[in-house]
């Protein structure tokens, strides 16, 4: 229906700013466009959008003066606007400058005075923001300014003119908010709800614009408020008392943005997604492992429209169905044609996750690959899209993306697991700059939906706005926890699963030193399966030797006799020890095939293994569970100790408790006195989560400035300090700087100074109007060394020719790297002198390079750093070339006075190296261009890593399951040790090797595509993004 009347109109929306200081909103342009298609359904007049990039400053006043220009007496105008407002009275136009606001924003008495220039019978301005500097708020947050003008109050107050009409969304101390409900802000919902003829503005078939505007007053402090924010109430000025529009309705342009039907919502059972855009196949999948969705769940769903690309950040305890939010989301968007990127905290996490979502999805058609760096890597397939589910550490991400930002471009969904990651001083900034680098893109295209996964996190509002995601927070758990503390006479004060406090006897009383065991022997005594953490490597392995001759309990005969005979080396055998007493110990020295073992024995639900004793490695995101968790010591070994947090202590807690088996969990903390006890309840079992914190400011800015030049910035030519100024402004460091929550900052002359330092080390070089990044400058930004790392490296391998840049070389390079660093292979002095002259000789007998070598080794002095980085290498070196493990560790030790129970751990080591072993070649060709190193760039990494001959390094690429090291260096002892010789071979030869007929057909064909010459013609990646 068109009316008559003529009308005209402005709608701007404006959900991403060119300045980070201006938080992303979610629904400014949704607002925009709503009102100009329903206005434009009603009148014939054409009317205005305005959305982001072209909501400027120039651009909205010339607009408004073609208002003035088109407009008679006897017309209507109307101008919304929905977007940030500042303290101080300014509307942020999309190139608004936090500092120039008065040039580059526009001020409330520059629009009014514009306003009262049209010529009309009615202007109608409302204002979806808010003034007010608070949180969460659809405004600038930052501190009063000495030259602030006067705020907001004054401006509203002066439109007192017959003729003109203001709706504001909030007073000058109150919210606007946006709901998630609703997808609009608050003020323009009830606005479109007034427009289309609530029966409470209704005069016949018009809507007087008083009572228009009485209404949406009158719905938005009656809006129910959250988070305990108080009612949001809207501010209208002007006299409007004789002027009326038609009920307006909603048309064809309506229907076409989506508006013309209320949002479905989800119910807890799964067939409610059916009709919502996911798959039926999924949502058969999900009926049969989940038994409905839960509340956190359906909030995401509901509030936070992650079935609509809703950017969510879902705060809840361990085994609260976090994951399933991220598989919604992706299964949403592979239906759509779309692609999905979960990014995890570990290789071992993502592998568990590949395993699971093919088990789960392949049935269903979706094409799920995982990145690690490992052999078996699908790279390809990651770069040519040729995928619905990535799987990628953060790290690996990051390092790809680097070179070719156009993965994130064909990334529809991106979950980032264990987001609060974020904190952790090691791998915090690493993370935090690559989700900088989709903050960045939301300025000049399309990003991914954001979906962030976490533990409970404390003040998650801060990191929720900085990602422009929906809050979704939750502290319930399906199977509750009991969690408290113990002493030394047995009584257990916890809370019970209503928070309640409660004392019970737990234990017999007993010596405090006996404590720890009498509390597990009691649990496993209950018939609770028990996870014990403790802080060192050590302690784990000696308490679980000390359990498995007190429980009493049967062999895990299934775990030992797939351990057995395999040469696993010192540790698996005190493993195995373990194991005869129903107990094991998972700790990060052990092997590949030795924790999965043990994880996959103690998830049964009747496991034979009915202790775990582990460190707090197996917390950081295994899905491993058991009905109670013992937590020994909450103190970070090193020199000083460093307290556990209470979030590393939630993730520890969080593991009591298996969903559908146990009907609660209990977390028990060990304390040793009632003053350690009062400290422990008040600190941790009481305690509230640390705020979320950015470790940006205390990360090596030179290594900022790298990741500055890659991302979006890898459209540019050069780069300028004023770039990674402004760069640096994106990140979270710098939102919670101007929150006035850090006081940290990296200033210009620090940004200037350590650009001039990356100058000097040969890592970026000056190019005309900025910086570039050299050679050795791209290696570093994609390999994920420190700077420090490389330019050691770099400095060591220019010291050796390019002829003697051979296997042992490169391998010893490796291990100057901070990355590497050991103290494991610190063994006692011992024979130091001797094994000094040992460790000498066995390395020149392998070709090192003299100048490696002397770097290497350093100072001539017992217990050194040098002695400790040579073993570490001879051990990689011995692990490559398929050498056993007892020998390599019996090399170790050949030099001590007395029996030594650790070497050090071997295959981790060796495994470690093969992380880095790529950019330390990259840096020799770099440093040696030209150099022959043969095929070691694609053998040398293999090796490292599964530690075989390299003949069967092309046949284990292609294998689509594991085989593992001792099945391989069986076959090659006995002559199968390449693609010729295991086609050759006969089905039983192989059978007697690997013990398995699926994996004898598996080794055929693998030989036969490696026979095909792959290795001969790697794929060849598109180039990278210089």
């Amino acid at each position: 229906m068109e009316y008559e009347q003529k009308f005209h109109g402005l709608f701007v929306g404006i959900d991403n700013y060119e300045s980070p200081a201006f938080g992303q909103l979610k629904y400014a342009k949704k607002d925009a466009l709503a009102l100009h298609a329903l206005f434009s359904d009603t009148f014939k007049s054409k009317a205005t959008v305005i959305l982001d990039a072209a909501a400027t400053k120039d651009r909205l006043t010339t607009e408004i003066g073609h208002l003035r220009a088109s407009s008679t007496e006897q017309d209507i105008v109307v101008v919304t606007y929905s977007g940030h407002g500042t303290h101080d009275g300014f509307l942020a136009t999309r190139d608004a400058e936090p500092n120039r606001l008065a040039e580059t924003a526009l001020s409330l008495d520059q629009l009014f005075d514009l306003a009262r220039e049209i010529k009309a019978e009615a202007v109608v301005l409302v204002l979806d923001c808010c003034f007010s500097g608070r949180a969460g708020a659809k405004v600038l947050r930052e501190p009063n300014r000495r030259d602030a003008v006067h705020g907001p109050r004054r401006a509203l107050e002066s439109v007192a003119d017959d003729g003109m009409l203001v709706i504001a969304a909030a007073g000058g101390d109150q919210e606007a908010r946006e709901s998630g409900e609703f997808r609009h802000g608050l003020l323009t919902q009830y606005l479109l709800e007034g427009l289309r003829g609530h029966p409470a503005v209704r005069d016949g078939d018009r809507v007087p614009l008083w009572k228009l505007a009485d209404h949406v007053s009158s719905r938005l402090r009656s809006h129910p408020p959250i988070h305990g924010v108080a009612h949001q109430n809207p501010v209208v000025s002007g006299r409007m008392m004789h002027v009326s529009l038609p009920i307006l309705v909603p048309g064809a342009n309506f229907k076409a943005i989506g508006e013309d039907a209320a949002p479905r919502r989800a119910t807890p059972a799964f067939s409610s997604l059916s009709g919502m855009g996911v798959p039926d196949q999924a949502i058969n999948a999900w009926e049969q492992r989940y038994p409905r969705l839960n509340e956190l769940q359906l909030r995401a769903i509901n509030d936070g429209r992650i079935l609509h690309g809703g950017n969510v950040l879902v705060s809840a305890p361990t085994s609260a169905g976090k994951t399933l939010v991220g598989e919604l989301a992706a299964l949403r968007a592979v239906a759509d044609g779309g692609r999905a990127v979960f990014l995890l905290s570990t290789r071992a996490l993502v592998n568990e996750q590949y395993d699971r979502f093919q088990d789960t999805y392949s049935a269903a058609g979706v094409r799920v690959i995982r990145v690690t760096g490992e052999l078996r890597d699908q790279t390809r397939a990651l770069v040519m899209g040729d995928f619905d589910v990535a799987i990628l550490t953060y790290e690996k991400f990051s390092a790809m993306l680097s070179g070719r930002p156009k993965l994130l471009s064909m990334t529809n969904v991106l979950v980032i697991d264990e987001i609060q990651t974020l904190t952790l001083p090691d791998r915090g900034p690493g993370l935090e700059l690559l989700l900088t680098w989709v903050r960045l893109r939301r300025r000049t295209g399309p990003v991914p939906q954001i979906i962030g996964l976490s533990a409970v996190l404390g003040e998650a509002e801060e990191l929720a706005e900085w990602l422009g995601a929906q809050l979704v927070s939750s502290t319930h758990r399906d199977v509750p926890l009991l969690e408290g503390v113990v002493t030394e006479d047995g009584t257990y004060r916890h809370l019970d699963e209503n928070r309640h406090e409660q004392i019970a006897q737990l234990a017999p009383a007993g010596e405090e030193d006996t404590l720890l065991s009498r509390v597990v022997l009691a649990l496993d005594e209950a018939g609770d399966q028990v996870i014990v953490f403790t802080a060192t490597r050590g302690e784990a392995i000696r308490f679980a030797g000390t359990l498995a001759s007190q429980l009493g309990r049967p062999a895990a005969a299934a775990t030992i006799a797939a351990l057995s005979g395999r040469g696993h080396g010192r540790l698996v055998e005190e493993l195995l020890r373990c194991l005869q007493g129903g107990v094991a110990f998972h700790i990060s020295d052990l092997g590949e095939d030795a924790r999965l073992a043990v994880e996959r024995a103690f998830r049964y639900h009747d496991s034979e293994i009915r202790v775990i004793v582990a460190t707090t490695t197996l917390s950081q995101g295994l899905n491993l569970a058991a009905d109670a968790v013992v937590i020994h010591r909450l103190r970070h070994p090193g020199e000083p100790e460093r307290p556990y947090t209470v979030a590393e202590y939630r993730n520890m807690a969080g593991r009591a408790g298996r969903t559908g088996i146990a009907r609660k969990g209990r977390s028990v903390l060990i304390a040793y006195g009632s003053v350690d006890a009062e400290q422990k309840w008040s600190s941790y079992i009481t305690a509230a989560p640390e705020p979320v914190r950015s470790r940006l400011p205390g990360h090596d800015l030179r290594s900022l400035i790298l990741f500055s030049f890659a991302g979006p910035a890898s459209d540019l030519s050069t780069v300028t300090a004023a770039h990674v100024n402004a760069f640096l402004t994106w990140t979270f460091a710098a939102h919670l700087n101007v929150v006035g929550l850090s006081v940290h900052t990296f200033s210009s002359s620090q940004v200037s100074n350590a650009m001039t330092d990356l100058v000097n080390e040969g890592l970026i070089r000056s190019a005309e109007g900025g910086y570039v990044l050299t050679a050795l400058g791209k290696v570093a930004l994609r390999s994920g060394l420190s700077v420090d790392s490389v330019i050691v490296v770099a400095q060591a391998l220019r010291a050796v020719g390019a002829t003697q840049l051979n296997r042992m070389t490169l391998i010893a390079a490796a291990q100057l790297t901070e990355e590497l660093l050991d103290m494991r292979f610190s063994l006692p002095a011992g024979h130091w002198r001797k094994e000094w002259q040992a460790l000498q000789q066995k390395l020149r007998f392998q070709n090192i390079a003299e100048p490696m070598l002397d770097r290497l080794l350093g100072d001539y002095e017992p217990q050194s750093a040098g002695a400790a980085r040579a073993r570490r290498s001879l051990a990689c070196l011995r692990w490559s070339h398929g050498v056993a493990l007892p020998m390599i560790e019996r090399e170790l030790v050949e030099h001590q006075f007395v029996a030594v129970t650790s070497t050090g751990p071997v295959e981790q080591a060796a495994r470690r190296t093969s992380n880095v072993i790529e950019a330390v070649i990259d840096i020799a060709m770099v440093v040696h261009r030209g150099a022959d190193l043969g095929t070691l760039p694609e053998i040398l990494p293999a090796q490292l890593e599964l530690g075989v001959p390299a003949g069967l390094v092309p046949v284990l690429r292609h294998m689509p399951r594991r085989l593992d090291r001792e099945a391989c260096l069986d076959l090659a002892r006995d002559g199968f040790d390449t693609a010729n010789a295991i086609l050759g071979a006969g089905e039983r030869d192989l059978l007697a090797h690997v013990g398995d007929p699926d994996l004898v057909n598996a080794l055929f064909a693998a030989a036969e595509k490696a026979n095909q010459n792959d290795m001969d013609e790697p794929f060849e990646f598109p180039p990278p993004v210089d």
